[in-house]
C-alpha cells in the first residue's frame, strides 16, 4: 500500500480530493492546517504516475501497511440527522428511520457529497427550509447526487443535476437509479440549460466559481439561488457577485466556518424580508 501526502489551499481541497479519487485512491484523509491550508493523505495500490500528476502540491510518497478501507468506512459511517426532517444513512445501513424523518441514502465513494461536510449539511438545511413543492431545481456540480435525492424527498419536480466531471455525473446517475430517485444528471455545465428553466438553482462549490457563474445562475433561476461550499470569509465576494446581477440576500446559514447563502429577487425579496 502506497500513501501520498500533499498540501493545498483550503478552496482547492475538494477538487484535489476528486483528482485523487480519479487516480485510484482507496481512501483519503483530510486535515485542516493553519493559514487556510489543507493536508490530504491518500492511499493507493500503485505509485505509478502519482508524483507527476500532483507535482504542483509537493507530494510525498510512503509505503504503508494494508488497510481494509471498506470495513473502516462502514464502522465510521453511522446514520445521523440533518435539519428538522432529514435522516442520512449509508447505503448498507438497515436500522429503522426515526419517526418524522425522511431517509436520505448516502453513498460514500468516489464522488463528492456524502453529507458529512458542513457545506453539504447547510445545503440540505437550506433545501428543507426554502424549497417549495413541485418546484424545478438545478444542482450545479452535483457530485454524488445527494442534493438531488434530498430535493425529491422534499417535493421538487424532476430535479436536474450537472457536473463538468463526467465520472462524477456517471456515479450520481448510478446512485439515483439504484435508489429509485426521479432525477436526471448530465455531464456538462449550467451553460447548457435554457433560460429560466428552473425555479431554484443550488450549487455547493468554491467561491471563485460562484463569482464566475453568477450570470449563469441569474439566467437559469427564476426565484431562488442557494450557494455554499466556501468559508464565511469569502461570503462578501459571493454576495457582491450576486448583487451585481440583481439578487438580494434572503438568509445565511452557518456551521463552523462554513456558510450557505440564499438569494431571491424582486417581489420575492420583499416577501423573504
Amino acid at each position: 500500500m502506497i500513501s501520498l501526502s500533499l498540501e493545498c489551499i483550503e478552496e482547492e481541497a475538494e477538487l484535489v480530493s476528486a483528482e485523487l479519487w480519479e487516480q485510484g485512491a482507496t481512501g483519503i484523509q483530510e486535515e485542516t492546517l493553519p493559514g487556510g491550508r489543507t493536508r490530504l493523505k491518500a492511499w493507493f495500490d500503485s505509485r505509478e504516475g502519482l508524483l507527476e500528476q500532483f507535482q504542483a502540491y509537493a507530494p510525498v510518497l510512503a509505503v504503508e501497511p494494508h488497510r481494509d478501507w471498506e470495513a473502516e468506512s462502514r464502522q465510521a459511517w453511522a446514520p445521523f440527522a440533518v435539519g428538522e426532517r432529514l435522516w442520512l444513512a449509508p447505503e448498507w445501513d438497515e436500522s429503522p428511520t426515526p419517526r418524522g424523518r425522511l431517509r436520505l441514502t448516502v453513498h460514500p465513494g468516489l464522488a463528492l457529497g456524502t453529507g458529512a461536510h458542513p457545506a453539504t449539511q447547510l445545503c440540505l438545511r437550506a433545501l428543507e427550509g426554502h424549497l417549495r413543492p413541485e418546484e424545478r431545481l438545478l444542482d450545479v456540480g452535483s457530485g454524488s447526487g445527494i442534493l438531488l435525492s434530498a430535493a425529491v424527498l422534499l417535493g421538487a419536480k424532476s430535479p436536474v443535476g450537472c457536473d463538468i466531471d463526467a465520472a462524477s455525473a456517471q456515479i450520481a446517475f448510478g446512485n439515483l437509479r439504484r435508489d429509485g430517485v426521479a432525477a436526471r444528471v448530465f455531464a456538462g455545465s449550467i451553460r447548457a440549460v435554457a433560460d429560466g428553466a428552473f425555479d431554484v438553482v443550488i450549487a455547493n462549490i468554491n467561491a471563485t466559481t460562484h463569482e464566475m457563474l453568477a450570470g449563469e445562475y441569474t439566467r437559469a433561476a427564476r426565484r431562488l439561488v442557494i450557494l455554499s461550499g466556501y468559508p464565511s470569509r469569502h461570503a462578501g465576494r459571493v454576495s457582491a457577485a450576486l448583487a451585481a446581477q440583481g439578487w438580494g440576500a434572503a438568509e445565511t446559514l452557518e456551521q463552523g466556518e462554513w456558510v450557505c447563502q440564499m438569494y431571491v429577487r424582486g417581489l420575492e425579496r420583499e416577501i423573504a424580508s
